[in-house]
């Protein structure tokens, strides 16, 4: 059945890294479509298992197959039948590190049959996804509630998402419901441009998997993948709760109803944030007036201010987190989640303490101002981690909120002694001697093409500006993990910290169509060369090798612009 057919595995990224690769079946004649080929294959099970165990076979040639992550596609039909479970449990009692990726969910609408068999496949550690949803399937709706561990967004949903604000609404909503509702992964596929993959970025984490980063290798060049943090379940945000409890008080029939949920809310509401007053005589008349607080607060959160505020306290470059006088982290922002890998809201204290025994320190601080007559304190704090110390300045400032205490911390990493370069905002060159440049790999040297020109004819003062809007421009495509250092004049650094040198490579390629597009309709011509080095020999012999590869390609280019 698959003679005349092959695979080829697409990679996915994950803050450039490679997550894993989908097995993506090809053809050898260019009339086959493939998709129509699947599309006629009556008997599911037995090609679904052929392709597993071809894909297996293919894996096991690697040296390092047992570190390498693969996705299957598979029909969520064959999960309906025992044969298919009883020999998929065999093979991956045996082989790890496999998900599967279900497809044609309008073959099957046996909800609880599917989720049966992918409770006894994840006791064998395979993971699932659900495939294509937003490609239109009429119970997309119904699977997305599988216990699965991702959905993959079809590439339909991202495809206009630059041209769109309604469809990059759409998707950004989609993203919400996925990541913060049902507590799953978002795999997003089809990404062909760098505005495509900027947008997406803005949501959250998310995996990666289309041509703008590549095209499905051949096994030969599969290498291994990233291992995955592990998204801490069963946690909700307060937020969440809170709307929760206000659906379950509105979906509520008679007057005992309508109490207990209010009377839930106010376990839920125990800042007071919408008013409950669980020992109101009038059930239904409180109902109403906790509808009303709760649209008020909805209006006012989604002013053009609140929105704002909540961007700038989610973007900045500070750890933050709130906490009332108890030691109840009650929000932390995304840079703090990330730091911590884990989301403190609703987490009581003394399991915070247990997984972080630092915390106690933290909680002792807020205690000394809340019984202060100071509303604010600051303090720098040290953090042993597997890297070594790292050192936070800490500012604290007390709030009072319907005469209840709370501390707000804004947490800031300590860069010790580097510089800023005033006209780029970037790193000077003394961070090279830092030690933060161990969490790197690549080295990248660039050297600007075009800015003498604009320099000598338009002056120095053009100049300095043309400097400075590369820098800013260059910095907003970055990641944050990436480092750009002003080097001297007009020669700057780049430290990232992937492994792959040609996802560098073809980061960069990128990088420069971007730049010299952007100058480009100022009127000015601006581009650069660069060079690309690891940095296992120390940064020394990086910046030898990334200054004579960047010189070498500069010397290419202008013999090709003659």
């Amino acid at each position: 059945m698959l003679s005349n057919l092959s695979f080829h595995y697409q990679p996915r990224y994950i803050n450039g890294e490679i997550s894993s690769y989908e097995a993506l079946l090809c053809a050898a004649e260019q009339s086959i479509n493939i998709q129509n080929y699947v599309d006629s294959v009556e008997d599911t099970v037995s090609f679904d298992l052929m392709v597993i165990r071809q894909v297996l076979e293919q894996r096991a040639v690697n040296h390092c197959a047992s570190k390498i992550r693969i996705a299957i596609n598979i029909s969520i039909n064959s999960l309906i039948n025992f044969e298919f479970i009883k020999q998929c449990k065999e093979i991956f009692a045996v082989e790890k590190n496999i998900i599967l990726e279900l497809t044609s969910h309008d073959r099957s609408h046996d909800f609880i049959q599917i989720q049966t068999a992918i409770a006894e496949l994840k006791s064998v550690d395979v993971s699932f996804a659900l495939d294509d949803y937003g490609k239109g399937y009429l119970n997309s709706e119904m699977f997305i509630h599988l216990d699965v561990d991702y959905i993959k967004l079809d590439r339909k949903l991202i495809e206009n998402i630059d041209q769109s604000y309604v469809a990059y609404s759409l998707v950004r909503t989609t993203y919400e419901k996925i990541t913060k509702v049902l507590g799953k992964r978002v795999i997003v596929e089809g990404i062909e441009t760098f505005e495509q993959l900027n947008l997406l970025k803005q949501f959250g984490e998310m995996e990666y998997q289309g041509f703008y980063f590549s095209k499905p290798l051949h096994v030969d060049k599969v290498q291994p993948t990233k291992s995955l943090p592990v998204i801490v379940k069963g946690q909700q945000s307060l937020c969440l709760a809170l709307d929760r409890a206000i659906y379950d008080l509105n979906r509520s029939k008679s007057p005992i109803e309508v109490k207990l949920a209010i009377e839930n809310l106010t376990k839920i509401d125990h800042y007071n944030i919408i008013g409950v007053s669980p020992n109101s005589f009038d059930v239904y008349a409180e109902q109403q007036r906790i509808n009303e607080n709760y649209k008020e607060i909805l209006e006012n959160c989604n002013s053009a201010p609140s929105l704002l505020m909540s961007s700038l306290i989610s973007t900045c470059d500070a750890f933050v987190i709130i906490r009332d006088h108890q030691g109840n982290a009650i929000y932390n922002n995304q840079k703090h989640i990330d730091y911590l890998n884990m989301d403190l809201v609703n987490l009581p204290v003394g399991e915070v303490c247990r997984i972080f025994p630092d915390y106690r320190t933290c909680l002792a601080l807020d205690q000394e101002l809340l019984n202060g007559n100071s509303c604010f304190i600051t303090s720098n704090e040290t953090v042993e981690t597997d890297n070594g110390s790292q050192f936070f300045h800490t500012y604290r400032q007390k709030l009072t909120h319907f005469g209840k205490d709370f501390v707000i911390c804004s947490v800031y990493e300590d860069k010790g002694n580097i510089s800023i370069d005033n006209l780029t905002g970037c790193f000077q060159k003394d961070y090279l001697e830092s030690s933060y440049v161990k969490h790197s790999q690549r080295l990248v040297f660039i050297d600007l093409d075009g800015f003498k020109p604009i320099n000598d004819s338009l002056g120095h003062s053009k100049g300095d500006e043309v400097l400075r809007d590369f820098a800013y421009t260059l910095k907003a495509i970055l990641r944050e993990n990436d480092v750009m250092i002003r080097f001297g004049g007009d020669e700057f650094i780049l430290l990232f910290d992937s492994l792959c040198i040609d996802v560098v490579s073809k980061r960069m390629e990128k990088i420069r169509t971007s730049i010299e597009e952007y100058f480009l309709a100022q009127e000015l011509y601006l581009s650069f060369s660069y060079g690309i080095s690891t940095l296992d020999d120390g940064v020394k012999a990086a910046l030898e090798m990334a200054d004579q590869n960047m010189y070498e390609q500069k010397h290419i280019r202008k013999l090709a612009k003659q």
